[in-house]
């Protein structure tokens, strides 16, 4: 069976988690004897093709003001806002799909997401008869800005500039045939928006990683606790909650590292505020997995409701708890007392009374990862590629 696959971004531009677990299903699918091709945005005008992993892959010129995936930071406001109006509905992205569906004859559509295309492929595709199936990876169909967050906090619904922006989002996706949610979080959050009526498939598929090459046995306590935090250093991802919560602990024999980067002039802000303490260093980038092998336990403190949380997922392939906020996703890939903690981040006290617990019960650590390790075996590529399979032939 041919399946096309679309993908805002694929390898070799800029990929993020959402583009990176589209490639582990395409090349799933590929593995399983069917045949995948891919069609992704690009920088440079025209449409080329090229082959990754044996797989074919249509790179189509984005036909829009410009290329937003090298930083729009530089573009006026008024250059954005007509950059996503285009994006409601692009017909140009629309017509370049129609002729690659022409030549190509897929049975099915699978749509990751979707910037750039605009979901004005999705019409194009029923009218060559094809069945759809549409996977969340976030609420850029709800949400231009995508995080469905705003400084105030995390959206409880759509505002009416959003609604604007996403109105053929919500219409066009009443001819999608099935959706696939990396959470029943993130699947909730567009079924109550009233996405996807007709939808004949409404399923979650958690996403999965490839096992890390070289994984050490998790290491033997040191006697302090080595916390860690590792992804991008931004308010929204909660990181200056897990400073604070730290510096507040009473005990000493703790040591926090921080790894990743973000605007510079909020990484000078949290060196310059919480760097003089000696318990707490700043890696910078490193390789997360060299971050992993330095901790006992990984928090992610996000105050957004992340869609799931990667990390997790990389934690417990090094055989560590993950104590995390109750938001978003998070919850349903944390099992409580075995996997990790679980915290309620409206409680102020809360990350601090996780860590007290797991200073107080310094066992802890070394009771979850049996549990950890057994969960990691959930998230492995082969549950993945069969749940995908089945799901794409109903």
């Amino acid at each position: 069976m041919k399946i096309l696959f679309v993908s805002t971004l694929y390898h070799p531009y800029r990929v993020g988690g959402a583009e990176k677990i589209a490639q582990i299903v395409v090349e799933a699918i590929r593995d399983a004897g069917h045949e995948p091709v891919v069609i992704a945005t690009s920088p440079k005008a025209g449409i080329a093709t090229g082959e990754v992993n044996g797989v074919k892959v249509y790179y189509v010129g984005l036909r829009n003001l410009y290329w937003p995936h090298a930083g729009d930071d530089g573009q006026s406001s008024v250059a954005k806002a007509v950059w996503h109006a285009v994006d409601r509905y692009n017909p140009l992205m629309a017509r370049a799909v129609n002729d690659i569906i022409r030549t190509e004859k897929p049975a099915v559509v699978n749509t990751h997401n979707m910037t750039g295309f605009s979901t004005a492929l999705w019409p194009v595709a029923k009218s060559h008869g094809l069945r759809i199936y549409h996977t969340l990876h976030d609420y850029s169909l709800l949400c231009p800005r995508v995080t469905m967050l705003t400084s105030s906090g995390n959206c409880a619904k759509q505002c009416r500039i959003c609604y604007f922006y996403t109105r053929p989002s919500q219409r066009y996706s009443a001819l999608v045939d099935g959706v696939i949610g990396v959470s029943q979080f993130t699947l909730d959050r567009h079924l109550q928006a009233g996405y996807f009526p007709n939808a004949k498939v409404k399923t979650v598929i958690h996403n999965a990683l490839s096992a890390p090459p070289n994984v050490p046995a998790p290491s033997k306590p040191t006697g302090d606790l080595r916390i860690g935090y590792v992804g991008r250093l931004a308010p929204s991802k909660g990181v200056e909650n897990l400073l604070q919560a730290v510096s507040r602990l009473e005990q000493s024999n703790w040591r926090l590292v921080v790894a990743g980067r973000g605007k510079p002039e909020y990484e000078a802000y949290l060196k310059q505020h919480y760097g003089n303490n000696p318990n707490i260093e700043f890696l910078g980038f490193v390789d997360p997995h060299e971050a992993y092998r330095q901790i006992d336990v990984l928090v992610v403190p996000s105050l957004w409701e992340e869609p799931l949380g990667m990390v997790v997922l990389e934690a417990y392939y090094h055989g560590l708890p993950v104590i995390a906020s109750r938001c978003g996703g998070l919850p349903e890939i944390i099992d409580p007392g075995r996997t990790g903690i679980l915290y309620e981040p409206s409680d102020p006290h809360g990350l601090s009374t996780a860590l007290n617990q797991l200073l107080e019960q310094s066992s802890l650590v070394q009771e979850m990862r049996p549990w950890i390790l057994d969960k990691a075996k959930y998230f492995e590529i082969d549950r993945l590629k069969q749940q995908y399979l089945s799901t794409l032939a109903n």
